[in-house]
């Protein structure tokens, strides 16, 4: 394969647009901030008092470090919480992180001990689900910190049943130990009930002298069955008689340490076998997507500036270049690490004879997408998928040209088992809508990592079209019922009816304002995150950081060696 200079322009500063995203940025960072990090002090001087760490400082504890010093993570969920009571529920009781342990890829998922003991909160099971998925689909190992009183019990009948309650945790769990992928927990506290579940399904386990792991606690059980104790289930239970736990040690900082040497035990990442190049930084810094990226989703800008500023050395080898032109793909590395890299055009183009509008999925371009989609999944290469879609063509063209049924065969190769095909990441550049955000792999088809920037807008229909659609109509009739009347013999006994009539508008235009309003507000990165909708925010100068990281996880397990067929990615 030969690899070719992206051809890319230079741009001089925009102050402007840099101050827009700087300053979007820094609210979700300091939202992100709030949720991870800000507790009482009270809650913290609990902790503390125990001499125990809290689940921040367990997770920075025993993570790698970047080379500016900055512990190796990415928070996923963090902005999630339970709306019933949001300030008790920051993060929803747990920290989920995509991180590195002695140079090994991992999802850390740990309970958070400054909030009702680690308990599990509505929407807690769904984002520990989200976390074990993460590490089902990059095939990475998943270490629990454990310190869980199990369900918040005023809550219980939101997290208990269901397919997605607390038992599929548990169920995930399963999964993970079936499809060989190591999970290791470190018990610190009290962890009872399900909290106590989510360590035994584990691999190893250790214990501090602090812990215990018991189907009920000692208030339960005294409630339950009259019997008294004031502390069950601890290290000198599980590890000495009932051999459920592997190890016991001091307190969190040596709990911690047996971790990161249980991890160092792991087979090396096979990123060296698979890495083709050496890393390169590209030829661009990232900081001039600060300049490329108008704030405007109605501007257009040039993808080929965007990926040249994320590859190495700022190259590529360019797939299927010669038709689909709404689509940009090219296959490249990140860090030395094969990756294809598929990509919405935001401008107009002439292409296949046509103009074809930024952003929309036509005919061509959708069987671009599964063509390379689909030798990428033969050949094992991991995707990137930036997102800025407005949806698909519509109109009597596109009926003819058969979008449904071709849209249909994309979903079907971005559907395929996830244990199946390689992990891919999605980055929702700035606009998803429409069925073209499930076509360019949509959280409903199982990225492995789904991340927002702080541009991104995520709705089916944009807000003031959407108002527009449901109101206008509704307000169109009454401007003519008015125009009617008023020119009705110009009577005087139709004056209240046309004040009665033009109440009832204002009612209206208020109504459509108000609800352009809302679904402006639910289409923002922060409620994506907030939804579940997307794992994780990236700034736009931690682009190729967050990508680096992806590609050392999703290649740290052996791949494909050999391609499932005689020609793959290589031929396009």
């Amino acid at each position: 394969m030969n690899f070719q200079d992206i051809q890319f322009n230079r741009f001089e500063v925009n102050d402007e647009n840099r101050r827009e995203i700087a300053d979007r940025e820094l609210a979700l960072q300091e939202k992100e901030r709030e949720a991870v990090k800000e507790r009482t002090e009270r809650a913290l001087k609990r902790v503390a008092s125990h001499g125990r760490m809290t689940a921040l400082e367990r997770i920075e504890s025993v993570v790698d470090r970047y080379e500016d010093d900055a512990p190796r993570l990415w928070h996923i969920g963090a902005m999630r919480s339970y709306e019933g009571n949001a300030n008790a529920s920051k993060a929803l009781g747990v920290l989920c992180v995509l991180g590195v342990v002695a140079g090994r890829s991992v999802v850390i998922i740990a309970n958070d001990n400054t909030q009702s003991a680690g308990a599990w909160w509505p929407g807690t099971p769904e984002k520990i689900q989200a976390a074990q998925n993460m590490a089902l689909r990059l095939r990475i190992p998943v270490i629990y910190f454990v310190e869980c009183a199990g369900l918040y019990l005023a809550c219980q009948e939101k997290t208990y049943a269901g397919s997605h309650g607390a038992g599929a945790i548990f169920e995930r769990q399963a999964q993970l130990n079936r499809s060989g992928i190591v999970q290791l927990a470190a018990v610190f506290g009290d962890c009872i009930a399900g909290g106590g579940y989510m360590p035994i399904l584990c691999d190893k386990i250790v214990m501090t002298e602090q812990s215990s792991i018991c189907i009920g606690g000692s208030a339960i059980s005294s409630a339950a069955c009259g019997r008294q104790a004031d502390r069950i289930g601890g290290p000198d239970v599980h590890v000495v008689y009932s051999h459920t736990a592997d190890a016991r040690v001091a307190d969190d900082g040596a709990a911690i340490a047996w971790i990161r040497r249980e991890v160092e035990k792991l087979p090396t990442p096979a990123t060296a076998y698979y890495r083709i190049a050496d890393s390169v930084l590209p030829q661009a810094p990232i900081a001039d997507l600060y300049d490329i990226l108008p704030t405007d989703l109605s501007h257009p800008y040039n993808i080929e500036d965007v990926v040249a500023r994320i590859v190495d050395a700022s190259q590529c080898v360019p797939l299927c270049p010669e038709f689909g032109e709404e689509i940009y793909s090219c296959f490249a590395t990140v860090d030395g690490l094969p990756v294809v890299i598929i990509a919405n055009r935001a401008q107009t183009i002439e292409s296949d004879g046509r103009l074809k509008s930024g952003g929309i999925l036509y005919k061509e371009g959708i069987v671009k997408i599964r063509r390379i989609a689909s030798a990428a999944n033969d050949d094992g290469i991991p995707t990137i998928w930036i997102q800025d879609v407005a949806g698909f063509d519509i109109g009597a063209q596109a009926e003819r040209d058969g979008l449904l049924r071709l849209g249909a065969g994309i979903l079907h190769e971005i559907a395929s088992d996830e244990r199946d095909t390689p992990a891919a990441m999605t980055i929702v550049l700035r606009k998803a809508s429409g069925a073209g955000y499930y076509a360019m792999k949509g959280s409903p088809f199982h990225p492995a990592w789904t991340v927002v920037t702080a541009i991104t807008r995520m709705e089916v229909m944009r807000s003031d079209v959407l108002a527009s659609a449901l109101y206008d109509k509704k307000i169109s009739k009454i401007d003519g019922e008015i125009k009617a009347r008023q020119i009705k013999d110009g009577l005087a006994l139709d004056c209240a009816e046309i004040a009665q009539l033009a109440r009832n508008r204002d009612e209206l235009v208020e109504a459509r304002t108000a609800l352009a309003s809302a679904q402006n507000d639910n289409a923002q990165p922060r409620a994506a995150l907030a939804r579940g909708d997307a794992d994780s925010f990236v700034a736009l100068s931690q682009l190729r950081r967050a990508i680096v990281d992806f590609l050392h996880a999703a290649w740290q397990e052996q791949r494909i060696v050999r391609p499932k067929r005689l020609w793959g990615i290589w031929s396009l």
